[in-house]
């Protein structure tokens, strides 16, 4: 499979048409988005990674190519860093709301720190839920390998919990591990049947 770099945006109006399958990569700052997207498209460097929360300030666009089929991976922004202007959280709003009603997304990938995955707080389950009500979505702990298997069972049973509270459907919760190269094929699999899917009759 290829990939590549399609576009970037910053606003809602920037955002490209909608034309392929695509699934959306969405999580707090410093969550791992962009180290995941780079592990599962096998492509370093694809998707910039950066250790200062609040970096990723624009969405951006990457294809996956295999023969005629392809599908658009999506870095979201990152969301609950405080140390940004009004004007830069009021574009993120926009976007985000522009973003999850596209007509081509399939799922989205909601990513969180395995080690505080067990205590959502109103931003994390807010954005879950709308989300939960929109698509599928897969929730990915990620940073796996710097939780105990204990923390990772006590994680993922506080996030269906909530979910159930919520009356949502439950989502597949899976944890991974970006640096160790775990729990990663479950999450290729899931790209490579978007990626031979046609997008469903309006």
């Amino acid at each position: 499979m290829e990939t590549s770099y399609i576009t970037s945006a910053q606003q809602a109006h920037q955002l490209p048409p909608p034309e392929w399958p695509e699934v959306a990569f969405v999580g707090r700052s410093n969550c791992g988005k962009s180290s995941l997207i780079n592990a599962l498209l096998n492509h370093a460097g694809l998707a910039r990674v950066s250790n200062t929360p609040g970096r990723t300030q624009m969405a951006n666009f990457f294809e996956l190519k295999s023969g005629d089929d392809r599908l658009t991976v999506v870095d979201l922004p990152g969301y609950g860093f405080s140390a940004i202007g009004k004007e830069v959280r009021h574009h993120w709003q926009e976007l985000m709301e522009a973003y999850v009603v596209r007509p081509t997304v399939q799922e989205f990938f909601f990513l969180i720190d395995t080690r505080r995955a067990a205590e959502l707080d109103d931003d994390d389950t807010k954005l879950l839920f709308h989300l939960a009500r929109m698509q599928p979505v897969t929730v990915v702990m990620t940073k796996s390998d710097k939780a105990t298997q204990r923390d990772i069972g006590l994680a993922r049973h506080a996030i269906e919990k909530r979910l159930k509270e919520e009356g949502l459907r439950q989502p597949r919760i899976v944890a991974v591990s970006s640096l160790k190269k775990k729990g990663l094929e479950g999450l290729k699999e899931s790209l490579k049947a978007h990626l031979t899917r046609s997008l469903p009759e309006p």
